[in-house]
């Protein structure tokens, strides 16, 4: 007998046999939360489902919806968490400046509590640096990583980028604004962004935070990691990009043991959004590929 909370709709003309896939697609429904982390509020994305763990790390000036479209194809396939980091979207924002490895260690610690134990991080920008630290100082966590256009870099710690308004009269203004600021995003990602990134006040729409609080701290010299990672590694390079170097790569393919570098036609930093289809296919070619 089907559990009354469960039970199917009539007008659908499904019968009990159907009660099974359709209870296991239920429980695979995305839930958000938060966790405290060393007294720090940090908002969670997770995808319950029953394969490999997969962790996902979002890039400066996203939160942790950004790599929705990824999470909601795979979830059947896998058990997927993602997470804001801090100074970003629902997450809090430090009131001091932290260095990139105990940003690092904020995220792990919400999988910690979770009981979440991830099988291969994919982070793409700074979630892809906080990626090289955790994949090198717990090798046994993690049984690979995706770089999404990242690799160690000289960072400035600060942003060439004008800054945003303070407030945008309507949708139709942030979306604007977003078609300039991101032109490459799907229809997609800009419903996603204009659903996740801002929050409405007197019929105003503000952008939540997106990093400036925690941008100066993140500098960091990465090959010290760089030279520990020990499981496969995807580097993924946007064609339109010059955030790593033809030196750069070949410095990674020298010292990581196992890596492929991938460069990715018809976008540039952001790749999860631009081209969420390669995106997926790639990332899945590289999880068929590795033990899990």
């Amino acid at each position: 007998m089907i559990p009354e909370t469960h039970a199917i709709p009539a007008e659908l003309g499904l019968g009990e046999d159907c009660y099974y896939l359709v209870h296991i697609f239920l429980l695979i429904v995305m839930k958000e939360g938060h966790l405290d982390s060393y007294g720090y509020n940090i908002h969670y994305i997770h995808w319950k489902g029953t394969g490999p763990k997969l962790l996902l790390i979002h890039s400066m000036g996203m939160d942790g919806h950004s790599m929705d479209q990824l999470a909601e194809s795979m979830k059947s396939d896998f058990d997927i968490l993602s997470l804001t980091i801090l100074g970003h979207g629902d997450s809090d924002s430090p009131n001091t400046e932290l260095p990139l490895d105990e940003h690092a260690e904020i995220m792990r610690n919400i999988c910690t509590q979770l009981d979440f134990k991830p099988s291969v991080l994919i982070g793409h920008s700074v979630g892809g640096m906080m990626g090289m630290i955790l994949t090198a100082k717990y090798p046994d966590e993690y049984n690979g990583l995706v770089l999404v256009d990242i690799a160690p870099f000289e960072m400035t710690g600060g942003s060439s980028r004008p800054e945003p308004p303070a407030f945008f009269e309507t949708e139709k203004k942030a979306k604007e604004w977003l078609a300039e600021r991101y032109p490459g995003f799907t229809p997609y990602y800009v419903k996603n962004r204009i659903k996740y990134a801002f929050k409405q006040k007197d019929g105003k729409l503000y952008l939540k935070p997106r990093g400036d609080t925690v941008r100066s701290g993140l500098a960091i010299d990465l090959w010290p990691y760089v030279e520990r990672i020990r499981c496969p590694v995807l580097l993924l390079m946007g064609v339109e990009s010059d955030l790593v170097t033809p030196e750069t790569q070949k410095r990674m393919e020298k010292t990581v043991p196992d890596i492929e570098a991938v460069k990715v036609d018809g976008t540039g930093h952001m790749i999860p959004q631009d081209v969420p289809e390669k995106f997926e296919e790639l990332v899945k070619g590289f999880l068929k590929r590795i033990k899990h």
